[in-house]
């Protein structure tokens, strides 16, 4: 019913059935207009994706191969980004989320083709899970700037000190044993549209689901499907030593649609910049960055609004480095040559 309703959306106009939709998409992408094209693979993903929580991200712009492997080599330079998420929760309570992520991507010598490399470590409280992941674009020209597709492939390994937890029967086996670094293949998809003054992506960071194994062999559930996204961003120049730049993540879940507003300011010859972003979970953050290049520093902090006073804040460090430029070319986001 849903995909029916996707192709009926895509090609009503043209009239062309869905049957022949399917095979007119397949031998060209320039059948539809790219608008159309990405509501079409947004609602496709909307529709096959749930997910659980992951670590969300307040630099998301400026570290888009953490979330969408088709982002790597958009920068045209090999880039270089290191990020530390630290959440602060009341001394009376254990275990804080922690976050360091680390990526790296560059354009390969022929500029259709780009690798990247994530490797990340998150904690909270009993759970402790890191990964790496390999992501490789194949980008075109298309429609005044670049379409990328990604893929990435890579790892999970996931412990969870169960036995820590107290629980009114001390009988529940589910608690009883503890689960030692689960390893949990995966693989990941993304799309990645980007020139001057506009970008918008979609991807699927997590596909596969895996069963965890405990100490005794007992199996429980823990799916790492992930969150589909969708994220859109614009650079306006307003005329003057100020430039906009308003951002837009939507996270599909299935416990609903999450959303991260954001707007930045650029200002002072683009050496500084101060953002604003309100998250749909209640949560305010507050952006700063200095670009002085190829070194990039930037600062955010979350205060999550009628939450607990013991577990409101987080503070979020990134440093990103631009080395070995390519040729700069026309659809190269400004955001990101800035």
């Amino acid at each position: 019913m849903e995909i029916k309703f996707i192709m009926d959306m895509l090609y009503s106009k043209d009239k062309i059935s869905p049957k022949e939709g399917w095979w007119q998409a397949l031998k060209g992408w320039g059948q539809a207009p790219p608008v159309r094209w990405f509501i079409f693979l947004l609602l496709t993903f909307s529709v096959i994706c749930n997910a659980q929580n992951r670590p969300v991200y307040s630099h998301y712009m400026y570290n888009g191969l953490a979330i969408n492997p088709a982002y790597a080599g958009s920068n045209e330079a090999l880039n270089i980004t290191a990020l530390y998420r630290n959440s602060q929760w009341d001394n009376s309570i254990n275990g804080a989320p922690v976050t360091q992520l680390f990526s790296g991507d560059f354009p390969l010598r022929n500029p259709q083709y780009a690798v990247g490399l994530t490797v990340f470590n998150d904690n909270i409280n009993i759970l402790q899970q890191s990964g790496a992941y390999f992501s490789y674009s194949y980008r075109i020209n298309k429609f005044n700037g670049k379409l990328s597709f990604g893929a990435r492939v890579g790892f999970d390994l996931q412990s969870e000190e169960l036995a820590k937890i107290s629980t009114i029967e001390q009988s529940d086996y589910m608690f009883n044993y503890n689960i030692h670094n689960n390893l949990m293949p995966n693989i990941g998809i993304g799309t990645y549209y980007y020139r001057e003054n506009i970008f918008a992506g979609i991807s699927i960071p997590h596909l596969l689901e895996h069963t965890s194994k405990s100490d005794n062999s007992y199996k429980a559930i823990r799916s790492t499907l992930s969150k589909s996204m969708f994220y859109f961003g614009v650079f306006v120049p307003t005329g003057i030593d100020l430039k906009l730049r308003p951002t837009t993540l939507i996270q599909f879940e299935s416990r609903g649609v999450l959303y991260d507003l954001n707007c930045n300011f650029i200002f002072f010859k683009d050496i500084f910049e101060l953002g604003i972003s309100w998250r749909s979970s209640n949560v305010l953050v507050g952006m700063a960055k200095v670009r002085i290049a190829p070194l990039s520093i930037g600062y955010a902090y979350d205060y999550g609004i009628n939450k607990p006073e013991a577990i409101n804040t987080s503070h979020e460090i990134m440093l990103r480095f631009d080395l070995i430029r390519k040729k700069v070319i026309a659809a190269t986001p400004l955001y990101l040559i800035r």
